[in-house]
């Protein structure tokens, strides 16, 4: 009789009951905690997601700054270009 319930036990009717009960565990506690892990990561991915937009748009207004500057410099040496056009115009006229 013992015999026979340590081998109903450990053969394939214990493997069953096991994987049951595993089957039972995970859809109880298991899932659960894994949705409320996924969910907090799919939080976190959003507020990296928004970060990662204000620093695009951060850099893409520093870029314009940086391009509108250049532009500035350009102009201005243009004209100190034009300065130095006619003075060394005068030095040569003498």
């Amino acid at each position: 009789m013992e015999l026979e319930l340590i081998q109903l036990a450990t053969g394939p009717l214990g493997a069953l009951a096991l994987s049951v009960g595993l089957i039972v565990w995970m859809a109880k506690f298991l899932l659960p905690v894994l949705q409320n892990y996924l969910d907090k990561q799919s939080s976190h991915l959003g507020d990296l997601i928004t970060a990662l937009n204000k620093t695009v748009t951060a850099h893409e207004n520093d870029r314009q700054v940086f391009s509108d500057a250049i532009n500035t410099l350009s102009t201005r040496i243009e004209k100190v270009e034009n300065v130095v056009d006619n003075i060394n115009k005068k030095l040569d006229g003498k």
